[in-house]
């Protein structure tokens, strides 16, 4: 692959470990999902990231489980992926907020129903990492629906996501279904304020979101800079819920609802470090 020493050197190399990370759940025979590009778009640094999170067992109070972060990759894209297949019928435009490295329009036969496209919004250097990878591909499976990457760094106070969604076609009077994975918790403490007030802005009443986040609150390891990154869901109920956002749910690693079977609830209680909130516009 000619690019990907440049592709390597983009900053945000967590969207690369969990690429490795779907990649290694894809090829399980009891896979949660398949994504036959996550190999290719691991890079070079995927797998050595994935290792070397293995040290955070005893941060995230998982000790004696280095598989617990893989294992997470997996429950975290396939929860995402059933709300997709759950509320895909009721929009015609998603909204993907932190891309990453997301190949979901290319493998969820469910994108057929966005007929206004998939929006596609991360950091200009991801997207650019993004691109070199796919064009260096043989073969790539044709998108579902309409594609539109969106390079918007989440922190820029000049611009909003409003104004940049509608540059590419994005319909702002219709309600739509928003994803946030893997984002919020890189973001700090006004920078996480700024996307859920950005992201409020955009959202139609009717829209629905899928918000991933670290909860830090009733971790033992909660010190300042965990508790500027974290979200509670205190802090989520009041942000959002002052922004028009109601029929909260909310979901912890462990829950039967975010386990698939890959949590050993034999040895540890639903982790709130690793959580889901779902919620709808209500006006």
């Amino acid at each position: 692959m000619s690019n990907l020493d440049e592709v390597d050197n983009f900053t945000n190399d967590s969207a690369m470990m969990i690429a490795f990370e779907r990649s290694l759940e894809s090829k399980r025979p009891d896979s949660l999902f398949r994504d036959p590009l996550a190999s290719s778009l691991a890079g070079t640094k995927g797998a050595k990231l994935s290792e070397n999170f293995e040290a955070m067992c005893a941060v995230f109070e998982f000790p004696e489980w280095p598989e617990f972060h893989k294992q997470w990759t997996a429950v975290r894209t396939r929860f995402i992926d059933d709300r997709i297949e759950e509320h895909a019928p009721s929009f015609t435009q998603l909204v993907n907020l932190g891309a990453g490295m997301d190949t979901r329009p290319h493998r969820m036969t469910a994108y057929r129903l966005f007929t206004n496209g998939s929006y596609e919004v991360d950091m200009e250097v991801v997207q650019k990492g993004k691109v070199k990878i796919f064009s260096d591909l043989v073969s790539v499976p044709t998108a579902h629906c309409e594609v539109k990457n969106i390079d918007l760094d989440f922190l820029d106070a000049d611009k909003s996501l409003a104004t940049e969604l509608g540059g590419c076609g994005f319909d702002a009077s219709a309600p739509s279904l928003f994803i946030s994975e893997g984002l919020i918790m890189y973001l700090g403490a006004a920078g996480k304020v700024k996307l859920l007030a950005d992201l409020s802005a955009a959202a139609a009443c009717g829209s629905v979101l899928v918000l991933q986040y670290m909860d830090a609150s009733r971790s033992k390891n909660n010190g300042e800079e965990a508790r500027a990154n974290a979200l509670s869901e205190e802090e989520a109920r009041k942000e959002l819920g002052e922004r028009g956002w109601g029929d909260f749910k909310f979901y912890a690693y462990g829950d039967e609802a975010l386990n698939f079977g890959r949590f050993p609830n034999e040895k540890f209680g639903p982790s709130a470090a690793f959580s889901f909130c779902v919620c709808k516009k209500t006006s």
